[in-house]
């Protein structure tokens, strides 16, 4: 019950966090002032209300949905919803560091934040394999 709750508050941490970065986007303030230059045809967005719309429609609401479903269910489906969502994530940081040869600043961080989302989702699965597993073993060891 913990594990569950610290992914769906995790989850939910990163879907806040991509609909702050989609708004920021949007208003094209500060770091997100101009949209690079070198970034126009080689990314498939030309401009920030694009890659706004993709984060907060794709990460903000995804992120929001596992977060909700882990809160609200008692089933073990968050585990695999965290683990996609963090798989999505870390595919979808790797792929613009590919096409630009770039490594920025928030890139780190989003690896960072991918792979822990990824690692709790494993770890979810993990202790309840290992549960099943000391259950059965239980069972057979009692009859």
């Amino acid at each position: 019950m913990l594990l569950k709750n610290i992914l769906s508050s995790y989850n939910l941490l990163l879907s806040l966090g991509a609909f702050y970065l989609g708004v920021s986007m949007f208003l094209e303030r500060g770091v997100f002032d101009t949209f690079p230059p070198e970034w126009l045809g080689v990314l498939p967005f030309n401009n920030w209300a694009g890659l706004a719309l993709f984060g907060m429609i794709v990460f903000g609401i995804g992120n929001g949905i596992a977060s909700t479903y882990g809160f609200i269910k008692k089933d073990k489906k968050i585990f695999t919803m965290t683990f996609t969502m963090g798989a999505l994530f870390f595919f979808c940081t790797v792929i613009p560091t590919i096409l630009l040869g770039e490594w920025y600043l928030p890139t780190s961080a989003f690896f960072v934040f991918s792979l822990i989302q990824i690692l709790l989702g494993l770890f979810g699965f993990l202790t309840i394999y290992l549960n099943s597993l000391l259950k059965n073993h239980y069972r057979k060891n009692s009859l």
